[in-house]
């Protein structure tokens, strides 16, 4: 097992892409805006076009929904939360391949949700290499 560095910056980023369909992005972004986030909406396909990930504080998507962009995510370093209805083994190992990565089970509990959020972009959790369930 080789060494792995973690490249971690300064959280001072309050934007959040979230990567979802549209029905569940609405809801994500709602809420996120509502605690004062600046949010960006992407289907996976928009992904391909004008909807570019950029230098964002953290990304929001669904497992497997999310998964045909997971390589490109991961090569930029930022914290992502992956949402998901189970955790099995395949999901283990994606959430192993981020830098700093946390996922959460369905159906969300908002308060815990819009916590982890805040946590995340205020650096007050600690952004270690590897991945977290909450």
């Amino acid at each position: 097992m080789g060494i792995r560095i973690a490249y971690i910056r300064p959280m001072n980023n309050k934007q959040v892409l979230i990567i979802d369909e549209y029905g569940f992005s609405r809801i994500c972004s709602a809420i996120l805006s509502s605690e004062g986030y600046e949010v960006t909406n992407c289907t996976v396909s928009d992904l391909r076009g004008p909807c570019n990930i950029k230098d964002f504080g953290l990304i929001v998507t669904s497992y497997p929904y999310g998964t045909p962009v997971f390589n490109d995510i991961g090569k930029r370093h930022i914290p992502i939360l992956i949402l998901s209805d189970n955790i099995d083994d395949n999901l283990i190992r994606i959430l192993k391949t981020f830098d700093s990565s946390y996922c959460m089970i369905k159906p969300l509990d908002y308060e815990k949700f819009k916590s982890l959020v805040k946590e995340v972009l205020n650096s007050d959790v600690a952004l270690q290499e590897g991945y977290n369930i909450v």
